[in-house]
């Protein structure tokens, strides 16, 4: 009874619902257990009591419900035709005097919408102190120039994500049915999250262009030449800079950017900076244009450059993406550069000083001119020097290029000199010729085999090489009997020619079948030639004939067979700059319009490896590219209009691309890019006439039967011994191994060659092999080497310093643990 009196006189939102349900249960509950006790009229009229009590328990809750509020007891009242009482007078007593008891579906409707109602808005409630409390992550940008570290966003990752929840969340409420009492507080709130996403992306734009931009501007020299854009930027900083010191003393996303006019401040700074972005991309295109080669670097390569015009040396890092094989100028004053050198560390004096004025662009315009004008000079002088010259000394008075091409006129000289003979009657002329050569080319391997400088080595395997592939043309001529120098296995050749032009100026001409190019003088240092087979020929043939036609070309095959190579040592030959481009589904059509831009303007060749994974899409884009400069080219023109510039166009540009047809993921050419080039299938090279002209060059006189026992090793290897990824029996494989017996060669002069070859292949392969297959390696060595015996090598010193320091550290001394340790160091001998 006292209960029933403080549920009916308390006022209906002090009742807690849930107790009052939980002890009218176990009252009733206990009732019963006394009703059954004691089966009076009591107990009786007790159950009776609760049972009345408890059928309108439900109604009762309903109306106890916290989430109603003024407006959900109006709609009840009025529901129920009542007038509404004032909060102090609802209690169940009047609510059941009022008939609310009988009114159970209402109730219980407007009930549910109040609770909802409730939910949501504590929901809102939750996500307003999350952004009302949360801080942002800060972080600090170094100061350029000595100024102090600038603070700016950190990683937002987690806020983003917050964020992208909590307006998953309000917008789950706007779905709701019960939203419409606090509709206008849920939209507030989805308006709020939408304005902090918007401020917090376009903070993270703006603070991204200004981030890359304020190291760029911190420079004096880039502000002199870009005062407009500079004064712009000045503005952006400002602006960027007050935003960051607001969000470090509020520190509060919700506060910050919600404050208003923000956003619309942070769209002008992303317009103001993609204006800067736009006058620094026109800046650096101008410089580009001035000088082509700049097309090659990165926009960051060129900023650095140009934020510090007032020291040359600011661009020797980046001389090796300019130019083919310049690594660094001699400088002989601050303003004054003399010579250029190689990677290789050969270096070239310039026929006149160079003397550095005006921007970085023009005097790097007069280096580009000064390299060809040397290299021209210095090829007329060797190319006047060779009769009166003993070979083997007028080698090393020239840079190794030169040499090379001038050995090549020569060689053609003398060739048009033998057919001549022949016209005359001297029938025999080839063959002698070629008894010549031969001594001429034992001469340089005689040399190979003395006291050489790395750089005097290079230059004389290199002459091997070309010298070696030009005896085996004239063997073939006399094979073929050629007889004049209009036969095709004559004309098919690479010939070089020194002789006048059209304006009576003596230069190197190159010609191949209907082919004809100038020698491009491009200094390309002291590099190793690749070693010419026939299928290379081919493929040479079918580029210059491509290029004749102002087309491109598209070696294609597996992977390993010289494609890449083939193209640039083609480059080699005719002194052109060959720039290689590894493309991937990444390239977009304006990186590709940049590097052709670059390419027709320099005259350089690009290689462009692997270019079947460009997106389809982009190649549609090159293929129109490629038609409109090669269309020009072809007409004579001097300029053009390309990609809404007007470009300079040079004749000796030429485009490249080699693709592998067998690796998943690539894509079919379409065809009007098909028809701008020549396809070269390139096979699997001939490794023994390839690795025969190698031993050759590296002074062995039994080249050919060492590279057919060779060959014969890895060929047999590859398919006995077991499969493993870091086995390799390829053409690196064979270079390493041709490497080190040069090196053992040069070491032990007079030790049989089979010997020298043998501890080249073994000290290559056998630290790397499996134990089971060390076994079998031997064996297949036993065959090919049946009465060859390897003198033990002397490690006295090594091993002696081994085991003490085995012993030092307290180990045992294992032969299998000290014989490993000795294989690293013949492999690290033979590899470094």
């Amino acid at each position: 009874e006292e209960k029933r009196k403080h549920w009916n006189h308390t006022m209906v939102k002090e009742i807690d619902a849930q107790k009052m349900a939980d002890e009218m249960g176990e009252l009733f509950q206990k009732s019963r257990a006394l009703n059954k006790a004691h089966d009076d009229s009591v107990s009786n009229r007790l159950v009776n009591s609760i049972t009345a009590e408890k059928a309108h328990l439900n109604v009762m809750v309903e109306l106890c419900n916290p989430a109603l509020n003024e407006e959900h007891w109006l709609k009840i009242f009025t529901g129920m035709k009542q007038r509404l009482p004032p909060a102090e007078a609802r209690t169940l007593e009047t609510m059941r005097s009022f008939g609310a008891y009988e009114q159970m579906e209402l109730i219980t409707t407007i009930s549910s919408v109040a609770t909802g109602e409730y939910n949501l808005k504590n929901q809102i409630t939750k996500i307003a102190n999350v952004w009302e409390s949360m801080p942002f992550v800060l972080a600090k940008n170094k100061g350029a120039n000595g100024k102090p570290d600038q603070p700016i966003l950190g990683g937002l990752d987690e806020v983003m994500l917050q964020l992208e929840d909590n307006q998953v969340q309000v917008q789950t409420c706007l779905a709701s049915r019960y939203v419409g009492g606090i509709k206008p507080l849920v939209e507030e709130w989805d308006v709020k999250l939408k304005t902090i996403f918007d401020v917090l992306n376009e903070w993270l734009n703006v603070q991204k262009s200004w981030l890359y931009l304020e190291f760029i501007f911190s420079s004096d020299d880039i502000k002199k030449q870009l005062p407009e854009e500079s004064k712009l930027f000045s503005q952006v900083d400002k602006t960027f800079r007050g935003l960051m010191a607001n969000a470090v003393e509020t520190n509060v996303v919700g506060t910050v950017c919600c404050e208003e006019g923000l956003l619309e401040r942070l769209q002008q700074a992303t317009r103001d900076l993609d204006k800067v972005q736009k006058g620094l991309e026109d800046y650096l295109e101008t410089k580009r244009v001035a000088f082509p080669r700049f097309y090659f670097l990165s926009n960051d390569e060129l900023l650095s450059i140009l934020s510090d015009v007032r020291n040359p040396m600011a661009v020797q890092p980046h001389l090796q993406k300019c130019f083919d094989n310049i690594k660094e100028l001699e400088f002989e004053s601050s303003t004054l550069i003399k010579a250029m050198k190689s990677q290789e560390g050969e270096v070239v004096p310039f026929s006149e000083r160079i003397r550095i004025a005006g921007n970085v662009e023009h005097w790097l315009n007069d280096i580009e001119a000064m390299m060809r004008r040397t290299l021209y000079d210095i090829t007329k002088a060797a190319h006047a020097a060779y009769p009166d010259s003993k070979r083997t000394e007028w080698y090393f008075a020239f840079p190794a290029q030169v040499v090379g091409c001038v050995d090549q006129i020569v060689w053609t000289n003398e060739i048009e000199e033998v057919w001549r003979k022949m016209g005359e009657g001297e029938g025999n002329a080839l063959v002698e010729y070629l008894e010549f050569y031969k001594a001429q080319i034992l001469d340089t391997v005689g040399l190979v085999k003395g006291q050489l400088t790395s750089q005097q080595r290079t230059c004389c395997c290199t002459l091997i090489v070309v010298d070696v592939h030009a005896r085996d043309v004239v063997a073939n001529l006399i094979e073929e009997k050629c007889s004049t120098a209009v036969d095709f296995n004559w004309v098919k050749q690479l010939r070089y020619y020194w002789e006048a032009d059209d304006a009576g100026r003596p230069d190197c001409h190159i010609r191949h079948s209907a082919a004809h190019v100038l020698y491009g003088y491009e200094y390309l240092g002291n590099q190793l030639r690749l070693v010419i087979t026939p299928l290379t020929e081919r493929a040479f043939l079918t580029c210059t004939g491509a290029l004749h036609m102002h087309q491109g070309a598209a070696p294609q095959g597996p992977a390993g067979t010289g494609k890449t190579e083939s193209v640039k040592d083609l480059g080699k030959a005719l002194a052109r700059q060959v720039v290689v481009f590894n493309c991937s589904d990444g390239l977009n059509y304006k990186m590709m319009s940049q590097m052709f831009a670059g390419l027709a303007q320099a005259g350089a060749w690009a290689c462009f490896d692997e270019f079947n994974r460009i997106e389809i899409e982009v190649l549609s884009v090159v293929a129109q590219q490629m038609l409109e400069i090669t269309t020009a080219i072809a007409a004579k023109q001097n300029s053009m209009m390309f990609d809404g510039h007007n470009i300079r166009l040079n004749k000796n540009f030429g485009v490249f691309i080699t693709m592998n047809p067998g690796y998943a993921g690539r894509t079919e050419l379409p065809d009007n890019l098909k028809a701008l080039f020549r396809p070269i299938c390139m096979m699997i090279p001939d490794y023994a006439l390839i690795a025969e002209i190698m031993f050759y060059s590296e002074g062995f006189q039994e080249a050919k039967s060492l590279a057919q026992k060779m060959v014969k090793l890895y060929s047999l290897s590859s398919q006995q011994l077991s499969k493993q990824d870091h086995y390799d029996f390829g053409m690196r494989a064979v270079n390493t191994v041709i490497s080190a017996a040069g090196l053992n060669k040069r070491k032990y002069p007079d030790e049989e060659e089979d010997i020298l070859l043998l501890r080249a292949l073994r000290d290559s392969n056998v630290p790397k092999f499996l134990s089971g297959d060390i076994l079998l390696f031997e064996g297949i060595i036993s065959d090919l080497f049946p009465r060859v015996k390897l003198p033990e090598v002397d490690y006295g010193a090594l091993m002696e310093s081994l085991r003490k320091a085995v012993r030092e550290h307290k180990r045992q001394e294992v032969e299998t643990f000290l014989h490993k340790a000795i294989q690293l160091y013949d492999v690290t001998i033979l590899r470094h």
